[in-house]
């Protein structure tokens, strides 16, 4: 809708005032003073009279379209400091919710980098438990063997049975070797383990700072349980898989885009 131009509403109001005080003085004459109807007042008086009426009618007029003119200005000033209020307003939300979102999904890749670290952390422990297990187990069974060969070799006459106890004594030997290799690579599980920090300290943080900043907004919700998915199950090494952590935490990222898509596309 096209707003009227006040210059040109001006301009044609001057123009009939002008032919009306052009022509005010011709109306005056026919119907004023040149008629055949009887007045007490005299010509002059009339002149008085209708010049003061005429001059009081023109000014104000002349005030009502001054007052017109600037009540339509006023308003207009008015309705561009409003706009330029509201594209202010909506710029500096824009600027807010970047901001907040930038720092959503700062705390995202830093929730994820250390969960899927906790993740294949736990997993390498369960595994090297187990091969502790073994190991003690096996290098046990080694000892009980070389025990059990020994009393075999206290039972021989060296001088009698000599072939069977060099044979014992040449199986001692290689049990015992295989002992110490058993030992070794126990002590190397055993470092391994003590290498593994297992530690989620920084994933704890995040989710719980992430947990405060989006509880109360509706649009977060689906994030908000794919995270507690993650967080929950990132040491439950028998109830997942081993591409879990990969697979679990793209579906995360993959949330979070959307998220901060959708909640940015909010903001006019």
């Amino acid at each position: 809708m096209n707003k009227s131009n006040p210059l040109k509403t001006i301009g044609i109001t001057i123009v009939i005032l002008l032919v009306l005080l052009a022509g005010i003085p011709f109306i005056l004459e026919h119907f004023i003073f040149r008629n055949s109807v009887y007045s007490v007042l005299t010509n002059g008086e009339w002149a008085s009279f209708l010049g003061s009426y005429i001059g009081g009618v023109i000014g104000g007029a002349g005030t009502l379209i001054a007052l017109w003119v600037t009540t339509n200005e006023t308003r207009k000033i008015q309705e561009e400091n409003l706009s330029q209020l509201n594209a202010d307003r909506s710029l500096e939300n824009r600027k807010e919710r970047k901001q907040f979102l930038d720092e959503i999904a700062k705390d995202i890749s830093v929730y994820v980098t250390d969960i899927v670290k906790y993740f294949h952390d736990c997993r390498s422990a369960n595994r090297l438990d187990i091969d502790r297990h073994n190991t003690d187990m096996h290098l046990k069974s080694i000892q009980n063997q070389i025990q059990s060969k020994y009393s075999q070799k206290k039972k021989l006459n060296i001088d009698q049975n000599t072939e069977a106890y060099l044979g014992i004594e040449s199986e001692i030997e290689q049990l015992c070797q295989e002992e110490s290799d058993t030992r070794y690579k126990l002590e190397r599980i055993e470092n391994e383990i003590k290498n593994i920090q297992g530690d989620r300290r920084i994933a704890v943080e995040r989710y719980f700072v992430l947990r405060i900043k989006l509880q109360n907004i509706k649009e977060a919700q689906s994030l908000l349980e794919q995270l507690e998915y993650i967080h929950t199950n990132s040491a439950n090494v028998n109830g997942t898989h081993l591409d879990f952590a990969k697979e679990e935490t793209q579906k995360l990222l993959d949330i979070t885009i959307d998220f901060i898509n959708g909640y940015m596309a909010q903001v006019t």
